[in-house]
């Protein structure tokens, strides 16, 4: 067996409290042993090989119903393999869930937000809690987790988002437990000075969070560089760094911006950001295509895969190719053709993922990798509501595919009737706010959180200490918990909006007081519509989250409003700025009746959303959710799992998040078994803080990974060793 690597820059510890069988420890290569692992029910050894594949911001029921006509992720693949359909992220919007992910940190402010001011540091050893701050295990111990030093929900660009080298990852866990890995990314370094920082960061090598934070903001010289954005995709380059986890951790790129001092050191040699462990997904001769073709024994043992911003599903109209013209007729791909043939259109969200699935599945399935102990993973950061504008259809309007679509949902929505359209027109006296409105109460059940603790399942996750769900004395949410107010329509105080009349950022503190006119709306928003005169259908780009709404301009009569949404496609688009999806809505009253146009539209404009407090009636939507509605998760999102481990066609309803899959990882390659945990701040790298190999969250006492519902062909021993 290999000589294991000691960790770089931390002292000698005392063993872990698994280190009594460290001589034992099966190489990731090694057959597998009698000995199950925790509660998976599978043993050391039975899976050699991962591949996790994360998209973007889809719940289950856009995503595993028929609704956006996604087939080949809904319906092949899971009849493949077994499909979780109770999977929850762990917050909203996006970054923070892939730190959850491989460090089992809760979320915090500037994560929650994408980074989008600069790329600072998010703290130091020091500010990594130490002291159990509750029952170990229990909803409210923070014991391993960051503290902001900025203080929890302090205004976004103050707490910063690059995690402190004490602050471990999973692949510092791989590298002192001898496990190969790699991180593939689809379009990384494809605009020189872009991500051009270790592992993938924004900006040129030059810019380091603790010396030189990149701006997201692209500067004169970025633009005259050719980067019109560092959070968003462009034409030539759709990767974007907040969904790549690697460069947000100083366990992985160093301190000193060389990546040579990192927590840990590959078994290989080298380091945790050289070409062997951070790869552009189709480089010639690092990438993924390329390693499938090699013999098992040299494919790394974890693979991390990030598709860019169009294949991912993230954007409904993509910025650069969605792969389209790697496809035959009948939707076969044709492995041809170069990988940079020009698209047939530009159309994205899951259409755009479906084929970036169909294209790179069935090379990984064909791999020796795979069928020598493989798992494909395929899951989602977070959950946006079905009636969102980056899905194709509305779950509640009346096409034929959301109509089909119904049977398959794991909730039921609704378009608001005449009577709930009264009850959203009025106005409310200061300090009082309306209940959540029909179209809120399933997505507000959607949007939870979820694990499985002891057996027994929680509609709960650890929020950590930057997250908190703090109330004032009348019951209102000044925090927005790692829900974040995501995709909803509600009238905190800190929803910080640009919109709200006296609801800046420095409202968001602990006892804030909140009167009528913080929670008041004003101003209007102008788009492209189209009706002939006499009509009561007005074409626009709008969701369900828009009825309610007042509707003015040139051919609407006087007291309109938005009514039921019709939101169908995908659309092939030809260019990426046209509309992808055909949106329209019935123009209606303040009793919901129908009203008809009194000439030629073109454009409208619609009243902003949120409860109006003292202004006018016929601004709340439908949609609110109400001031008291905590947002503690980001909602169920589904996931698929492919091995020769799990029977075709398994079904789990088992509640599993990002700390769940978290822990499974940890436990399926035995990490806690590594040499060389040197003493952090907070527990080792190889011991976890449990002692039983779990960073973060995923330490919860009794959490539940994968088990047996999963890998349902694993034909476990008898005698299970539970930790």
């Amino acid at each position: 067996m290999a000589c294991l690597p000691a960790l770089a820059g931390t002292s000698s510890a005392p063993a872990s409290a698994n280190s009594r069988n460290q001589q034992d420890r099966p190489d990731h290569h090694r057959g597998p042993s009698s000995r199950t692992i925790t509660t998976t029910g599978l043993r050391p050894g039975q899976i050699k090989h991962v591949w996790l594949i994360i998209l973007e911001n889809k719940s289950y029921d856009s995503t595993f119903t028929g609704l956006n006509q996604n087939s080949y992720l809904w319906k092949t693949l899971p009849a493949q393999g077994a499909l979780l359909k109770d999977y929850y992220g762990t917050g909203h919007y996006s970054q923070d869930n892939y730190t959850s992910l491989v460090s089992g940190q809760s979320p915090s402010y500037d994560l929650q937000e994408d980074c989008d001011v600069a790329n600072t540091d998010l703290g130091t050893n020091s500010n990594i809690i130490t002291a159990h701050t509750g029952r170990w295990g229990g909803r409210t111990d923070n014991f391993g987790q960051l503290l902001s030093p900025a203080g929890a929900n302090a205004p976004d660009g103050k707490n910063g988002c690059t995690y402190p080298k004490h602050v471990a990852t999973l692949f510092n866990q791989f590298d002192a437990a001898g496990v190969s890995w790699k991180g593939y990314a689809q379009d990384l370094w494809n605009h020189p000075g872009r991500e051009d920082g270790l592992g993938g960061a924004p900006g040129t090598r030059a810019n380091d969070p603790t010396h030189n934070p990149k701006n997201m903001t692209p500067t004169a010289a970025d633009k005259a560089a050719g980067i019109t954005s560092f959070t968003g995709a462009q034409p030539d380059d759709q990767y974007v760094a907040k969904h790549f986890p690697f460069p947000w951790f100083h366990s992985i790129i160093g301190d000193d911006n060389t990546g040579k001092d990192a927590l840990t050191t590959p078994a290989g040699g080298g380091t945790d950001t050289d070409a062997q462990h951070i790869a552009n997904l189709d480089d010639p001769s690092h990438g993924l295509l390329t390693d499938l073709k090699k013999p098992a024994n040299q494919v790394p043992a974890f693979n991390w895969i990030t598709p860019n911003n169009c294949s991912d599903a993230h954007d409904a109209t993509c910025k650069g190719n969605n792969l389209s013209g790697l496809f035959d007729d009948k939707g076969n791909p044709d492995y041809s053709k170069p990988l940079n043939t020009p698209p047939k259109n530009h159309t994205g969200g899951l259409y755009a993922s479906d084929l970036w699935l169909r294209y790179y599945i069935p090379l990984i399935e064909r791999s020796a990798a795979f069928k020598d102990g493989g798992l494909i993973d395929i899951t989602f950061d977070e959950a946006n509501p079905p009636f969102h504008n980056m899905s194709f259809s509305n779950a509640t309007d009346s096409t034929p595919v959301a109509k089909a679509a119904r049977k398959n949902e794991l909730y039921r929505y609704r378009n608001p009737s005449a009577k709930d359209f009264k009850r959203g027109y009025r106005s409310y006296p200061a300090g009082t706010f309306p209940k959540a409105g029909p179209m809120a109460k399933n997505y507000l059940k959607a949007d939870l959180a979820g694990q499985t603790i002891n057996g027994r399942r929680v509609n709960w996750e650890p929020t950590g200490p930057n997250s908190t769900l703090a109330t004032d004395a009348k019951g209102n949410q000044l925090f927005p918990g790692p829900g974040n107010n995501g995709y909803i329509t509600r009238p905190p105080s800190c929803e910080q909006d640009g919109a709200l009349v006296n609801a800046d950022k420095s409202n968001c503190v602990a006892g804030a007081k909140n009167t009528g006119a913080d929670y008041g709306y004003s101003g209007t928003k102008t788009i492209k519509a189209n009706a002939t005169s006499g009509s009561s259908t007005v074409a626009a780009s709008v969701t369900v989250a828009d009825q309610g709404r007042a509707v003015t301009g040139a051919g609407i009569p006087a007291g309109s409003f938005v009514g039921p949404v019709t939101n169908s496609g995908p659309n092939m688009v030809a260019q990426a700025s046209d509309p992808v999806s055909n949106g329209s809505f019935t123009l209606v009253n303040s009793a919901g009746k129908t009203v008809k146009t009194t000439g030629v539209v073109t454009s409208v404009n619609l009243s902003a959303t949120g409860v109006p407090g003292h202004l006018a009636a016929g601004q709340t939507p439908l949609s609110t959710f109400g001031a008291r509605t905590a947002t503690p998760g980001g909602g169920i999102t589904g996931s698929v799992l492919i091995s020769p481990l799990i029977k075709p066609g398994t079904v789990s309803t088992t509640a599993y998040n990002h700390y769940s899959w978290l822990r499974t990882m940890e436990d399926i390659f035995q990490v806690s078994n590594g040499r060389g945990t040197g003493a952090l701040t907070a527990g080792t790298v190889s011991g976890g803080l449990d002692g039983d190999g779990h960073l973060g969250f995923a330490a919860q006492r009794g959490l539940t990974p994968f088990g047996t519902d999963v890998f349902t062909n694993a034909r476990p021993s008898r005698h299970h060793h539970h930790r």
